[in-house]
């Protein structure tokens, strides 16, 4: 079975969505000793980071699922 790739923005966002995904009771400690790397796996999801329009992007062309953008 396919993985449910979410792609997600580096920095301040990113530090808010690792936030919600903890209070939702996720492990999320692969988020956030990512160290340099671009993809991250929990709770059987891969985890991409990019910047803010290139989620949009990956998300358009179907290299991601899902994606989360903006204020």
């Amino acid at each position: 079975m396919k993985k449910l790739r979410i792609a997600l923005t580096k920095g301040r966002l990113e530090q808010k969505t690792v936030e919600l995904l903890e209070r939702a009771g996720l492990n999320c400690a692969p988020l956030r000793d990512k160290g340099r790397k671009l993809i991250a796996e929990i709770a059987g999801a891969e985890f991409v980071f990019a910047k803010a329009a290139d989620v949009v992007t990956y998300v358009e062309y179907g290299v991601a699922d899902l994606g989360v953008v903006g204020k």
